[in-house]
């Protein structure tokens, strides 16, 4: 397991097992959100297995001990990024690449 904690956005991921580069994750599940509780949580699964591959907190310094942040590896202001890598950059890719993503508009396959 491996915390990170970008404090630019006050967002912390536990990673529970690594990832390949370019590995997609999805879905994403947001647990359900509590007037008394300061964040949130959400779950990322593997597009692959649909195995549990990390949590991220959202207003990690309100949910998480600020000990456990203080030991997190930092990644300021890189932390939006890499989540987009892992997250949206690998459906996007899969997308062009499979055949119906040749399309013009109007739903006409391009030749």
């Amino acid at each position: 397991m491996h915390l990170t904690y970008d404090a630019t956005t006050d967002v912390a991921y536990l990673s529970l097992r690594p990832t390949r580069p370019g590995e997609p994750l999805g879905p994403t599940l947001l647990l359900e959100h509590d007037r008394d509780f300061p964040g949130a949580v959400a779950l990322d699964f593997s597009v692959e297995d649909g195995r549990v591959i990390g949590l991220e907190f959202q207003v990690a310094s309100a949910c998480l001990p600020a000990e456990l942040l203080a030991a997190a590896e930092r990644t300021n202001g890189r932390g939006l990024a890499q989540r987009y890598d892992q997250r949206v950059a690998p459906h996007l890719a899969a997308r062009l690449r499979s055949p119906g993503s040749q399309r013009r508009k109007g739903g006409h396959h391009v030749h």
